[in-house]
């Protein structure tokens, strides 16, 4: 470098020069908050453009310097009165004014003291540390020691690179007690003034996918979840470390620190699930549209999920591509439940939505995070939709689910629809056992209904100890609604059963045996011979068909499959079991 370039600039109030700047867009000067003070106007000019006059310029943007010479948010942004045609400042990589390897950067600062304040000086420097004060400065030394110390005419100086002429700070020293200069990092900088991320560079984040989160994020109302457990619920799974309890109180400092410290990588994409968690917390439909498709967007950009390690075998009979959708029951209140929505993509997990809802309100969420999901799963694969559900819900309707009742078809008439035990997915004992009968399972070429009738002298635990060595589906003749009925199920999902389908509805008495003929046997029978020919790993593609044949039977009796359950938990498919991110009385 044998020039300074033209972008530094001097700072002057009512013609008195009040410090330095350095001009990162056509018509943007950044310098410090106090060598503007209280001021609305500035003039600013440039002494390496010497054909150009002095401009005037608003103070368009003020940190939360109050005044103070220890106050953090010492920045400032001056919007001139019309763009320049010189070449803004560019910037350096957030970690390069730092020391590596034996190495140190110099750094060179262009400042205005007295007796220099019309042609400006220079001061070279370097950084001392990766630790910052206060975690807002880091501080400055002289490079050899002596020569000129950056004084009060250096606030507001890019801190340069000397090699580059790259900027990697602002220098901020402007109070005769500290004897080490002080210089605001860029990744501080941006913390301040959000639109100068479009500009630092953050490896994996382009300029135009940064913007575009910036600006939604500004249009966000502070969360009422703190940012701190927000932060957390994003990146926790990912394996990527969040900062320090408390570090973050701000929703744009969350989104910052995941944009400077958390570069994308297959599987990781933690931007991706912060936006998704932002927008089931926005009052403002629109707007959490828009952060979902942002997520989809930098999903589709950054590619697919790293594979899994628990993958199905090669011996499938079908490739899945599932969706899961997990209702769990709030702590806070018996009528709110927490809800969930996950598409899977090469066997990895993307969050589609999360949300705490009335429960009134849980179906019409849960049909429009489905439709999302859609645009998240693998296209190579049969959508498998599956509800994880409180054991007292899996006799709920799902599969008849939709949005208009009587104008549109039910979700089970449009997709396989499965049901899976929430309780069973969190047990790892009860899911390596279903693993090992999926083996078994997937070498079956029919299932044998093993039935569990009306008229069986049946008791759980002597149940749950039979159904261990069953590797076949499971029928009940009578939905569990009864006492003893629900007891009974519960002994087939802790067997387990990988398996269980039934009836919702019966004229059975509930609880009471029916010694023959009824609606509940009648049901095992005809589920029987259906099933006969079917591998067990096509059953939710075949139960699909009979629900759409079910549906539009139009005889004086309703179809024997009208109200059909299907639990079917393959946990190949679902690698990963853990339960709801958010805390229910969270």
């Amino acid at each position: 470098m044998t020039a300074s370039p033209a972008w530094h600039a001097r700072v002057e109030l009512d013609g008195v020069v009040a410090g330095s700047g350095f001009l990162v867009t056509a018509d943007s000067v950044l310098t410090c908050a106090h060598v503007v003070g209280a001021a609305d106007r500035a003039e600013v000019s440039f002494p390496g453009a010497p054909g150009l006059e002095r401009l005037t310029a608003t103070v368009a943007v003020r940190g939360s310097w109050a005044s103070g010479p220890l106050d953090r948010g010492d920045v400032a942004v001056l919007r001139l009165d019309r763009p320049v045609d010189i070449e803004p400042a560019a910037f350096a990589g957030l970690d390069e004014p730092y020391p590596a390897h034996g190495r140190v950067q110099r750094i060179v600062a262009y400042g205005f003291p007295d007796g220099y304040d019309q042609d400006g000086v220079q001061s070279e420097l370097r950084v001392t540390s990766h630790q910052l004060i206060q975690d807002e400065w880091a501080q400055l030394e002289s490079w050899s020691g002596y020569g000129q110390e950056p004084a009060h005419g250096f606030s507001g100086a890019a801190a340069m690179l000397e090699g580059s002429g790259t900027v990697v700070g602002m220098v901020t020293a402007h109070d005769p007690a500290i004897r080490n200069g002080r210089m605001i990092p860029a990744r501080v900088l941006v913390r301040h003034w959000p639109a100068l991320a479009d500009l630092v560079p953050t490896p994996g984040y382009p300029a135009a996918e940064k913007r575009r989160l910036r600006e939604l994020v500004e249009r966000v109302a502070a969360p009422d979840v703190p940012v701190d457990r927000l932060m957390r619920s994003a990146v926790s799974p990912l394996g990527i470390a969040p900062p320090p309890a408390g570090g973050l109180n701000e929703l744009w400092h969350a989104v910052w620190y995941l944009l400077s410290e958390a570069p994308p990588r297959r599987g990781a994409l933690p931007l991706a699930e912060l936006a998704v968690r932002l927008a089931d917390l926005v009052p403002d439909e629109g707007l959490g549209g828009e952060l979902r498709a942002w997520a989809r967007a930098h999903r589709a950009r950054h590619g697919a999920p790293a594979p899994a390690a628990r993958t199905v075998g090669q011996r499938e009979r079908r490739r899945w591509s599932p969706i899961l959708v997990e209702i769990e029951r709030s702590g806070a209140d018996r009528n709110v439940v927490l809800a969930e929505v996950s598409a899977y993509r090469e066997g990895g997990r993307l969050l589609v939505g999360e949300k705490r809802l009335p429960k009134g309100q849980v179906r019409s969420w849960v049909l429009d995070r489905i439709d999302e999901a859609f645009g998240e799963i693998d296209t190579d694969g049969r959508e498998l939709i599956a509800f994880s559900l409180p054991r007292d819900w899996l006799n709920q309707p799902v599969d008849r689910w939709t949005r208009r009742k009587d104008k549109e078809a039910p979700l089970g008439c449009h997709s396989p629809v499965v049901v899976m035990d929430h309780q069973r997915r969190a047990r790892e004992r009860l899911q390596f056992r279903l693993r090992r009968m999926w083996e078994d399972l997937d070498r079956q070429d029919g299932s044998s209904l093993h039935r569990i009738g009306c008229d069986g002298p049946y008791r759980p635990a002597r149940l749950s100890v039979l159904l261990q060595d069953v590797y076949a589906p499971v029928g009940f003749a009578r939905p569990p609604r009864a006492a003893r009925d629900r007891e009974l199920h519960g002994a087939a999902l802790d067997a387990p059963a990988p398996i269980v389908l039934w009836p919702r509805r019966t004229d059975c008495p509930p609880g009471g045996a029916c010694h023959g003929a009824c609606d509940g046997n009648g049901f095992l029978d005809r589920l029987a011979a259906y099933l006969s020919a079917l591998p067990p790993a096509e059953l939710p593609e075949r139960i699909l068909q009979l629900r759409k044949e079910a549906f539009l039977h139009e005889g004086p009796q309703p179809h024997w499959a009208a109200e059909l359950s299907l639990l079917w938990e393959d946990p190949r498919w679902f690698p990963e079991i853990r339960p709801l991110r958010r805390s229910p009385v969270g």
